[in-house]
């Protein structure tokens, strides 16, 4: 391996070690228990509740709400987290009656967690010495209206009157903060991000593994890439936006797995943008300065009616290329914490699956989209289009990518919600359905172009229908495919409850 090879791998594993090493023992954050219990009678006056997890809770403001059966509400003065516990401190303590309390919390996820309990609270009754009063002959005595929290039974003896307290029915649990406008920004983010990070991905796995033909060809992917970047960076951008209002400012971000995740992308995004070096300077050394449009046409034409096997046709990363491919690096190991991947199944084994994901179907989805673009531009510019060896060699990739991301996939699917019939019935289980649907479509238009396209091809490359048809169908492919990735995206935030 060259110096700049080990560079690059030495640099990517510090930033694993940096990113995911605080977040690998982290378990899926869910409500366990509750003191006093669900359902429970506790003697009062109660001053403290306290709520156990199962992974570690981040509370939020106003996230702990107490109300009693007339609907009062009753904020905690002070609500303390020691790792797995969350205690809500009340004064004045809460008194006679029953109360329901709701709960929301943040898992590692960015998800926010909610819930809620009811219990009652039973204050012993003080034994009271009462002054003898008189009333007229043959009239009842007279006791204070019945209290509407609590049903009161009273009997006399002599002068001793004892009160027990009944407890009425458990109150609708109370409101608690709304997080959704900085989940919806998030989510945002992520819909910019995500199709421009899984498209770069294969874009570049396109140039270094099937193109073929025109150096200039090659410029134009970098450029797309680079527009990814920018695209890549905005998203991280916004994402971080959400992310500060969700954790309460812009100093926690750095400190949970999805701000660190959210900074990478943007790193990562910036460093696609002026990281490819190699690439750019082949494409403007090839195209020249001085040539007139139609002598670049026409040397152009000439260059592509055979297929180069020389330098100019391929494309392997170089020391000048290492900023774009650590940004590359840094942007795909940031998929190890979105959403679920940081809540569900083994982290460390989940987070390997992401990525594993990420990149075989970036390789898929973002290769038909430079197979489609060099396939346009080359029908624009009126030159031999090369798609014979270009698909072939394509194919085969994008098989084995397909093949890998589907088995990550499905294991992932069962980490999240084992449960395959539920799927219908949740957010994430619908848009799951819709994009296995998705892929479904694009991987039998990837088929006819492999079993029928192709074919006519190889036997008449340079039949303009023949070469239209595989134009169109590889620009349909990809169209489905950027939407099967912002469905994707749309999954990270989707709930399964």
């Amino acid at each position: 391996m060259s110096r700049s090879g080990r560079v690059v791998v030495a640099l990517v594993i510090a930033l694993g070690v940096l990113i995911i090493g605080p977040s690998v023992a982290s378990a899926h954050t869910d409500f366990e228990s509750s003191q006093p219990a669900d359902g429970s009678t506790v003697e009062g006056p109660l001053d403290d509740v306290i709520l156990d997890f199962t992974g570690t809770p981040t509370a939020i403001d106003d996230g702990i709400v107490v109300a009693d059966a007339l609907g009062v509400q009753y904020v905690p003065v002070e609500v303390t987290q020691d790792d797995l516990r969350i205690t809500a401190r009340f004064d004045p303590a809460l008194g006679d009656g029953s109360y329901t309390l709701a709960w929301q919390v943040r898992s590692d996820d960015t998800h926010t967690k909610s819930g809620s309990f009811s219990f009652v609270v039973v204050v012993p009754a003080a034994t009271t010495t009462l002054a003898p009063t008189t009333t007229a002959a043959g009239s009842a005595p007279t006791t204070s209206d019945t209290p509407t929290t609590s049903a009161v039974t009273v009997t006399s003896t002599d002068s001793v009157v004892a009160v027990v307290v009944s407890p009425a029915a458990p109150p609708p649990a109370p409101e608690v903060v709304d997080t959704d406008d900085a989940s919806n920004v998030a989510r945002i983010g992520r819909l910019i991000f995500f199709p421009s990070a899984v498209v770069a991905i294969g874009v570049l796995a396109f140039a270094a593994f099937a193109f073929a033909g025109r150096r200039q060809d090659l410029g134009t992917l970098i450029r797309l890439v680079r527009w990814l970047g920018v695209g890549v960076a905005m998203g991280a951008l916004v994402e971080i936006i959400g992310l500060e209002t969700l954790f309460g400012g812009f100093e926690v971000v750095p400190g949970e797995p999805a701000g660190r995740a959210a900074m990478a992308r943007l790193i990562g995004g910036a460093m696609l943008i002026v990281g490819f070096v190699s690439i750019g300077s082949a494409a403007r050394g090839t195209a020249g300065p001085t040539r007139s449009l139609s002598a670049a046409v026409a040397v152009d034409q000439a260059r592509s009616m055979t297929v180069d096997t020389g330098e100019a046709t391929r494309w392997r990363p170089r020391a000048g290329d290492s900023v774009g491919m650590i940004g590359m690096l840094l942007v795909l190991v940031s998929f190890a914490f979105d959403g679920h991947t940081l809540s569900e199944g083994p982290r460390a084994l989940h987070g390997v699956l992401s990525i594993v994901h990420v990149a075989s179907a970036g390789v898929w989805a973002g290769g038909v989209v430079a197979l489609a673009v060099v396939l346009r531009r080359r029908h624009n510019d009126r030159v031999a289009s090369n798609g014979v060896e270009m698909i072939l060699k394509f194919s085969v990739v994008a098989m084995l990518s397909l093949a890998l991301a589907g088995l990550a996939g499905v294991v992932m699917a069962l980490f999240i919600d084992s449960d395959v019939t539920s799927y219908p019935s949740t957010d994430w289980g619908r848009i799951l359905i819709v994009k296995l649907i998705l892929v479904v479509i694009a991987a039998l238009l990837g088929a006819y172009n492999h079993f029928r396209v192709l074919p006519g091809l190889e036997s008449a490359p340079n039949d303009a229908g023949i070469i239209e048809k595989a134009r169109n169908t590889v620009t349909t492919e990809a169209v489905v495919l950027i939407v099967v990735a912002i469905a994707s995206a749309i999954l990270v935030g989707a709930s399964t409850l």
